[in-house]
């Protein structure tokens, strides 16, 4: 299968290496000074979990053209970056386009370019990029508890290709599912993570000082709450299912945070990637201020932890 990873940050990297190892023919696209060290010293990346370096020499491009045709082009960019790409994807005559974007204004404008050509996706892995190596966890066993990637169709349908890209990644590595409403999933998503982000900005960027202080963790689970209850009083189902355990009783919740927050797992997809993306959960965080703002229910708890995001 021939595939384009459009970004080449710590999810493209990710995605690349894991396909680039399950015999895929894979090209990422990558710009400045990321392209030139893909170039010159190929891709490495490192699991958290056993330290070791896998090295891939992965075709780099700086431009997409409208005649390099893949069989799937994986965006892996931040939400801001989308608009300047719409119409370099829409003149391209690839027929499948994965967005692994948050979003929860929805899909108009993408599906305005992209027609039935677009797909969505959510990664559930992560890390940083230190001297050039992709530092990454990926979800597996318990932490898909909390997330799982993820793949969708816009109007639902489990299609062919949909199940194929299911499939493929699961086999390169990256355990996925099948969400029947994508929509749903991200804006409930961003109720979950954008409480998260702004919580560990309150102890400036330390996540173990927020797993230590409880009244904040219950801050951040009432703020969470907030949302996914405005989330369903706008019409949406909690979407998966499986995040409806936020409305478990709080002193549980509490004590499952404070002993999460303290684990490698949670430094990597929690700490680092919000310290690393603080502009990106800025613009989300505004996003999702934008969709609630008409429903009537307490938004008392976002309200505290929102600010510390625009410190």
């Amino acid at each position: 299968m021939k595939f384009l990873i459009y970004g080449a940050g710590v999810i493209g990297s990710i995605f690349a290496g894991k396909l680039y190892s399950g015999d895929h023919d894979i090209t990422m696209l990558a710009r400045n000074k990321r392209f030139e060290e893909l170039k010159k010293n190929g891709l490495k990346i490192k699991d958290i979990e056993d330290n070791v370096i896998e090295q891939y020499n992965i075709k780099v491009i700086e431009k997409l053209e409208p005649e390099d045709v893949y069989d799937f082009i994986l965006v892996t960019l931040k939400f801001g970056q989308v608009e300047e790409i719409l119409p370099l994807l829409s003149a391209n005559k690839s027929k499948n386009i994965i967005f692994f974007i948050n979003n929860p204004l929805g899909y108009d404008k993408w599906r305005s370019y992209l027609g039935e050509r677009l797909m969505i996706g959510f990664p559930a892995c992560g890390g940083e990029i230190k001297s050039n190596i992709t530092e990454y966890y990926i979800s597996k066993g318990i932490t898909k508890v909390f997330q799982t990637t993820t793949f969708g169709e816009i109007d639902g349908s489990k299609t062919k290709r949909l199940k194929e890209i299911k499939n493929i990644f699961t086999k390169s590595g990256i355990p996925s599912a099948i969400s029947k409403n994508m929509d749903n999933w991200q804006k409930c998503h961003i109720a979950v993570v954008t409480p998260i982000a702004n919580a560990i900005y309150k102890q400036n960027g330390d996540i173990k000082a927020l797993a230590d202080n409880k009244m904040d963790i219950k801050v951040m689970i009432k703020a969470t709450r907030e949302g996914l209850c405005a989330v369903k009083e706008l019409g949406y189902k909690v979407e998966p299912i499986k995040l409806n355990f936020y409305f478990l009783p709080i002193p549980f919740l509490a004590f499952c945070f404070g002993k999460v927050l303290k684990t490698k797992i949670a430094d990597f997809s929690m700490a680092k990637h919000s310290n690393n993306a603080k502009d990106e959960m800025f613009e989300l965080q505004k996003a999702f201020e934008i969709l609630i703002k008409d429903t009537k229910l307490n938004k008392e708890h976002i309200e505290i932890l929102s600010k510390y995001i625009r410190c």
